[in-house]
């Protein structure tokens, strides 16, 4: 009796847990993947414009910048040639001229290249699975779902102020359809 019992209560369960992760059913699972898949092929990212080629720096005046153009060197992000610091004349600072060429390591963050001006990523936002998920207004065919975005900060990071510093992450909200033919997708 005890062993059908057993039996019986396992079979209600599997049969439960089959159900409830079915694609037709949205839950924060079903959820979760949709947006990670949508996030696959349409990034969230912050950018910023970083010059390559010939460029010029006010040794005193852009210090720090300097400094943390030579970090993406020591990292491998960037290489120098041509390094030049002459003193201008009836001034205070000196100019470093230095040619800048990216790296093969830099290749996951350029956006975009136009001539000797490229689009980096400076922040790339993550969903991670385990963050808490919200859905909205759900029906049968569609549904809101807000989720916590987290950052991933960029070798690129100083190019840009970040436009949320205080926070981690970023909560963005995502719409979803259902369709038969694909399941549970984000529409925006």
């Amino acid at each position: 009796m005890k062993h059908k019992l057993l039996v019986g209560l396992c079979a209600a369960l599997f049969t439960f847990s089959l159900i409830s992760c079915d694609n037709k059913t949205l839950n924060t699972a079903v959820a979760t993947e949709a947006i990670a898949n949508y996030m696959e092929e349409k990034p969230i990212y912050e950018s910023a414009t970083f010059e390559v080629g010939e460029v010029k720096f006010k040794v005193n005046k852009e210090h720090d910048l300097i400094e943390k153009y030579k970090n993406l060197e020591k990292e491998g992000y960037i290489g120098f040639s041509d390094e030049i610091t002459k003193k201008r004349w009836l001034s205070k600072d000196s100019t470093w001229t230095v040619t800048i060429a990216l790296t093969e390591k830099a290749t996951p963050y350029v956006i975009e290249q136009k001539n000797n001006k490229l689009k980096v990523k400076t922040i790339d936002y993550r969903v991670n699975k385990d963050s808490g998920i919200q859905i909205e207004g759900k029906n049968k065919k569609s549904a809101s779902a807000s989720v916590k975005l987290f950052k991933e900060v960029t070798p690129f990071a100083f190019l840009k102020a970040d436009s949320s510093p205080h926070t981690e992450f970023i909560i963005r909200k995502f719409k979803l359809k259902y369709s038969e033919d694909t399941g549970w997708i984000v529409t925006k």
